[in-house]
């Protein structure tokens, strides 16, 4: 990737946060989709769903992170979190609207987002200094 300059740091903005909106909508919806397609089949109790939505929350955070950070060479660890925020914005907006569950699990799934972020950031970090 070339050397940003000011001339081309509005589009490099735009295309991170289109990468981040297009990727966060496309992740949640297929892996939700997949997790209720099981639930349903194997005709699991509902409360699965609530574990399974840590598992969403933890792969759309690895997808949306990746995909985010892809085609920059610096600060991974600061952009994959910032990617992932509007994930947790979402969850925690979930969260109070649909009044289920408990704050403690709510606490543990946003942790998850972040920690997954962070994970993310460090593979791809170690894998440009080899």
């Amino acid at each position: 990737m070339p050397k940003i300059t000011s001339s081309n740091t509005k589009s490099l903005f735009v295309s991170y946060i289109v990468k981040i909106i297009i990727s966060s909508v496309i992740s949640i919806f297929v892996l939700a989709t997949v997790f209720s397609f099981i639930t349903l089949k194997l005709d699991l109790d509902l409360k699965a769903l609530e574990y399974f939505s840590v598992a969403i929350c933890a792969l759309s955070s690895v997808i949306i992170s990746y995909v985010s950070i892809s085609g920059f060479k610096n600060n991974f660890l600061l952009l994959s979190l910032l990617s992932v925020f509007p994930l947790a914005v979402f969850s925690i907006i979930n969260f109070c609207v649909s009044g289920q569950g408990s704050f403690a699990f709510e606490l543990v799934k946003i942790a998850v987002i972040f920690v997954f972020a962070m994970c993310v950031a460090i593979f791809k970090s170690s894998r440009k200094s080899r």
